[in-house]
């Protein structure tokens, strides 16, 4: 055998064996990898798991405080309403009141007979 073969078959070898080095090595990164991706996976669960929880607590204290405005503004606004009606009531009482003293001002005159017209008289 020939001193370049000799050096071809070492550096084949030589690479042969770098080749496993390096895919053994590879190997173990990726299964390291994967656990770090199970671990990754299961805590984004967890972490999503738990914000979906406080989402949910939040809506329904949002539900509920909603529910407590609006039953306070439908309160508020009846009394409101109930206070208005009265007003109106009061305020329609005078001005009946007035319009009874400004009809009693003007009675004569409004049980006077119309003039007859005067048709032909000329």
């Amino acid at each position: 055998m020939s001193l370049e073969f000799i050096g071809i078959i070492a550096a084949a070898i030589s690479l042969g064996a770098l080749m496993l080095a390096t895919n053994r090595g590879i190997r173990r990164e990726l299964s390291e990898l994967r656990a770090n991706d199970e671990g990754l996976r299961k805590e984004i669960k967890s972490s999503s798991d738990q914000l979906r929880a406080e989402i949910r607590a939040e809506i329904g204290a949002l539900r509920e405080e909603t529910k407590t405005d609006i039953g306070n503004l439908r309160e508020e606004m009846q009394a409101g309403f109930k206070e208005l009606h009265l007003r109106i009531s009061n305020l329609a009482g005078r001005v009946s009141k007035v319009e009874g003293i400004i009809e009693g001002l003007f009675r004569g005159g409004r049980n006077q007979r119309p003039e007859k017209s005067r048709e032909g008289a000329a």
